[in-house]
């Protein structure tokens, strides 16, 4: 008995998993599920402690702002102090961006 690919995405995916595009997916799948363990676990965002959608997505929405701003910085930190988190860098728009505001500011100093 055959079946035809397009029936079963599970065993036939559009994008083969033997390929290093497949890895490459998937590695940002890892990531973002790393993160959503995190909002779990350590923020208690399962706990059940926060009634009605609303307050939920507002205490998610500060708690990933959080974890943003803290990624943010241990990116920009230097590595001698934080040998684990080697891996951490910034991606080439935000190097951009600290690149532009280190001009404005030494422009506004210059004037």
């Amino acid at each position: 008995m055959r079946i035809k690919s397009e029936l079963d995405l599970c065993r036939f995916p559009p994008i083969p998993r033997a390929t290093k595009q497949f890895e490459r997916l998937y590695k940002g799948r890892t990531a973002v599920e790393r993160v959503n363990a995190r909002l779990k676990l350590y923020w208690g965002a399962d706990d059940g402690n926060v009634i009605g959608a609303r307050r939920f997505h507002a205490m998610a929405s500060i708690v990933l702002l959080v974890h943003l701003a803290l990624g943010t910085t241990l990116a920009r930190s230097g590595r001698g102090a934080m040998k684990t988190l080697g891996g951490t860098r910034l991606s080439p728009i935000a190097k951009r961006l600290d690149e532009q505001i280190a001009r404005e500011r030494s422009a506004e100093k210059e004037a």
